[in-house]
């Protein structure tokens, strides 16, 4: 019996860490949009900002990396899907995330985060067209409570920001169709080097393809204001390097579904955090959008009985 409680008391604790990693991950990551449009108004661009947030983030991938290879194991394990990753990473974490960062000069940051929250409607055609798993009838439903959920607060961004508003959502929903793309590549890939690795080389190599565009780009550095790198860094390593790694260690102690759940903070953070630092306009279109997409991707997430 005390052998019991004990393994209860474990598993308790580790759903708890779990819990709290997942949270404070989804919330580092929730405030990117922030720190993105606070560069634009300094100066970056898409390139510059991309950059900057690899030149702070790559030498803490790269640390981990030589890490994790003192391990033979895992250096076997790098041998043998390394590529894999490195090729999923750079689909992941740098096509979507420029399309990502592209789509935030033309539209809000609350618009941004719910159209990019929506990948997991991209997930369930794309499971359906290739994997031949057919969408359920509250499946589909959600699907489109979460897109009149985007219709209610483009009603509004286009009246007030104007047609570019279509621009940035295209941006942005290119985005997370790439993003579903790689979590369903990446899930095999996880499953046979583990979360730390894969995320260590994907992201590592993400970095490394955003500083060759860099590299052949006319971009000159010195261009950057100080205030423009200062943001950069903060979103390499609070946005980027410590969320990834908050992320990887709840997905170590919880249930998918666990995991899920606690990702529908994100847009409730980002609304928050647009309005009190940007200043952005929160209406009755934006609390209905946000209701509606929240609801949808956790009836999307929900798993069937």
């Amino acid at each position: 019996m005390n052998s019991r409680t004990h393994i209860a008391h474990h598993d308790k604790k580790q759903q708890v860490q779990g819990l709290v990693y997942a949270l404070v991950g989804t919330a580092l990551f929730s405030i990117k949009p922030i720190f993105i449009k606070i560069a634009y108004q300094y100066g970056g661009d898409a390139t510059a900002i991309m950059s900057l947030r690899a030149l702070s983030s790559l030498p803490f991938y790269l640390i981990v990396l030589c890490l994790l290879c003192r391990d033979g194991q895992k250096r076997s394990l790098v041998r043998q899907h390394g590529w894999q990753a490195a090729l999923i990473g750079i689909l992941g974490y740098y096509v979507a995330s420029f399309l990502d960062i592209a789509a935030l000069a033309y539209i809000s940051a609350q618009l941004e985060r719910l159209l990019i929250f929506l990948f997991p409607s991209f997930v369930v055609l794309l499971s359906w067209l290739c994997l031949g798993q057919r969408p359920t009838r509250n499946v589909v439903h959600a699907v489109v409570l979460g897109y009149l959920g985007i219709v209610a607060i483009l009603l509004h961004d286009v009246q007030s920001l104007g047609n570019e508003v279509w621009k940035g959502s295209g941006l942005a929903i290119a985005s997370a169709f790439i993003f579903a793309i790689y979590l369903m590549l990446s899930k095999s890939i996880i499953g046979k080097m583990g979360s730390e690795l894969f995320t260590s080389i994907g992201m590592g190599s993400a970095g490394v393809a955003i500083l060759i565009q860099l590299a052949v780009s006319s971009a000159s550095m010195s261009s950057w204001s100080f205030e423009l790198v200062v943001l950069g860094v903060l979103l390499g390593i609070f946005c980027t390097v410590l969320p990834s790694y908050f992320v990887a260690a709840g997905m170590a102690r919880l249930t998918a579904t666990e995991l899920s759940i606690t990702s529908n903070i994100g847009p409730g953070v980002t609304a928050i955090m647009a309005v009190l630092v940007l200043s952005e306009a929160f209406t009755v279109y934006h609390f209905v959008g946000l209701c509606l997409v929240t609801l949808s991707v956790y009836w999307m997430k929900k798993p069937t009985k």
